[in-house]
């Protein structure tokens, strides 16, 4: 195991759109740590931020709700999880209607799911986790980057 396995920084903002900035930025130091490319940082941070905007867009109404990041960092890579401390988030029905299409419907596409097409292809996984009263996460998986040998 290397000294990265399991470790865990947790960040907690107000669900507002002013404090992305801080959420972006202690991505980059996290992935700066890991080794990331530069390209693969700028990824992450993208797809960072449109999950975010998709939970603070179910947040919006809610005065005291918190948005939760936690970037887990081991051998194989960061996982990101999106959720919120107050407040109740929803992705899996958005999720299934961002299933893999034809580029010739895009067209027709409801613009809040561009984002969770956009993460899709940014990252090398995104999934939903659910917790016990029913709220869920969302989980963006960025894997290592081999070194050329």
């Amino acid at each position: 195991m290397s000294a990265e396995s399991g470790k865990e920084v947790r960040l907690s903002v107000p669900a507002d759109a002013e404090h992305l900035d801080t959420i972006r930025l202690s991505l980059y130091g996290v992935a700066v740590r890991m080794g990331y490319s530069y390209e693969s940082i700028e990824d992450l941070k993208v797809a960072v931020t449109e999950a975010c905007n998709h939970a603070l867009l179910q947040l919006e109404n809610e005065a005291q709700a918190r948005l939760c990041i936690v970037y887990a960092m081991n051998d194989e890579g960061l996982r990101v999880r999106i959720g919120a401390e107050q407040g109740v988030l929803k992705f899996g029905r958005a999720m299934e209607a961002a299933a893999p299409m034809e580029s010739s419907k895009l067209g027709d596409t409801d613009a809040s799911q561009l984002g969770l097409f956009l993460m899709q292809a940014l990252v090398d996984e995104v999934l939903v986790a659910s917790a016990e009263d029913g709220a869920e996460e969302i989980v963006l998986i960025k894997y290592r980057e081999t070194q050329p040998g």
